[in-house]
């Protein structure tokens, strides 16, 4: 299970355990009659493994409930994990962009001007050009932040100016 301030992501595995507990029916036991390890069923069932359309038919036999039914449980669980991610992706980047001169940023003319947290940090993202504001901060990016810093400098005082190369 995945969790954010708004989200919460139970993996269709939680349904698939609560009709083993229904039945009185053992992880071995399913897995035998699913024709699958005991050590995937158990990662089926804590959502360590995508449920796939073959296994959705394979349920469906099994479980007696429509592969379709396991088919949306799976989607709707990935479209949550993701959700939830962004959500706690954007909390750990509204408290990383305090960190910079957004003022200073924005008086230059790099960046909008904004109020908004979820605004600030979407404006440095697209300035650094990460996904993620503590790809700055690992190093992983300095080369891009410089490149982009000089293009706005250049662009920014340089209006007469040849840019070099």
């Amino acid at each position: 299970m995945i969790e954010s301030r708004t989200y919460i992501a139970v993996p269709p595995g939680a349904t698939i355990k609560e009709q083993l507990d229904d039945r009185g029916m053992t992880q071995k036991e399913f897995a035998a009659r699913m024709d699958m390890s005991q050590k995937h069923v158990s990662k089926l069932i804590n959502g360590e493994v995508q449920l796939t359309p073959d296994t959705a038919r394979k349920l469906e036999l099994v479980l007696g409930v429509p592969a379709i039914f396991w088919s949306n449980l799976e989607a709707r669980y990935r479209d949550r994990i993701a959700k939830a991610s962004a959500e706690n992706e954007m909390d750990e980047d509204i408290a990383l962009s305090k960190q910079y001169p957004y003022r200073e940023m924005m008086r230059l003319g790099w960046i909008a001007e904004t109020r908004k947290p979820t605004e600030r940090v979407t404006y440095l993202r697209q300035f650094f050009e990460v996904v993620r504001l503590s790809l700055v901060g690992e190093g992983l990016v300095p080369s891009v932040a410089y490149r982009r810093r000089r293009m706005v400098q250049i662009r920014h005082y340089g209006h007469g100016r040849r840019k070099r190369g």
